[in-house]
């Protein structure tokens, strides 16, 4: 238990100093350990008007191993799914990503307008700018990472 607790603070104080440590917005529920996968950037966009669904997005950076990302879930929606979008014949499409979305060890995976997103559907209330939307994501290896995204429109960031 005490090399787990001195793990924890040693990763906590390496990326406090790190110019590149997840945003607070990205903080997980358990304390990373020097191997562990980060989450970074992650944000969602304001609900469409008249709409049930938004979109959440975030930068996966993969650990020592490699990880899948299997699913997510948030209480500000009836679900949750990993979605790409592709160009097929000139029309843009988006479906669910199935299997899973694969981090590869020490590999970036952005999802980003445009591309792979996190779909959220049976939205209870729109998400509107300046909150934060709860989300937990869970993955193969790395288990259940519970963070916030805090909701601002694409392009801008957020003031901690």
């Amino acid at each position: 238990m005490r090399i787990h607790t001195a793990l924890a603070a040693l990763a906590l104080a390496l990326a406090a100093c790190s110019p590149s440590a997840p945003p607070e917005s990205a903080t997980t529920a358990e304390a990373p350990t020097a191997a562990a996968l980060e989450i970074r950037d992650a944000w969602a966009a304001p609900s469409p008007g008249g709409v049930d669904v938004a979109a959440g997005y975030l930068t996966l950076v993969g650990g020592s191993a490699d990880d899948t990302l299997v699913s997510a879930s948030s209480p500000r929606a009836a679900s949750v799914e990993i979605h790409e979008m592709t160009m097929d014949g000139g029309a843009m499409q988006m479906r669910a990503v199935t299997g899973g979305l694969a981090v590869t060890a020490g590999q970036t995976v952005t999802l980003a307008p445009g591309g792979m997103h996190l779909m959220f559907m049976g939205v209870t209330q729109p998400f509107t700018p300046g909150e934060n939307i709860p989300v937990t994501l869970t993955f193969a290896n790395s288990g259940e990472r519970t963070i916030d995204l805090p909701v601002h429109p694409p392009g801008q960031t957020v003031q901690h």
